[in-house]
């Protein structure tokens, strides 16, 4: 229990050296947004990600109209929906893990 006070007892860029010694400085960044400044910027990111994915979806879906029935053509259209859908689903889940962990912040 000594040890984990000592440890968050170190601020900023500063570590614990765990000999005995206190802390260190580690010459690192240290980033001074809270939590819900964090949440704003990474909600905006993943909704121009989303919109990205949409967007191929409907790319995806005018290059299918445009094939005119060549079998290389649709599967390269199918392709770019079936990506644009999966990284919309990914954009999502990242969305709700990130609200999720930045809740216990």
């Amino acid at each position: 229990m000594h040890l984990l006070v000592r440890i968050f007892a170190c601020t900023g860029s500063q570590l614990y050296s765990g000999a005995g010694q206190g802390c260190y400085n580690t010459d690192l960044p240290t980033v001074s947004a809270t939590s819900t400044t964090l949440h704003s910027v990474l909600q905006i990111f993943f909704a121009v990600l989303a919109a990205l994915a949409v967007l191929f979806v409907v790319i995806g879906g005018l290059r299918y109209t445009a094939s005119g029935g060549d079998p290389k053509a649709m599967q390269e259209a199918k392709n770019t929906i079936l990506y644009a859908v999966v990284g919309l689903i990914v954009a999502i889940l990242a969305e709700v893990i990130v609200t999720f962990v930045l809740g216990f912040v």
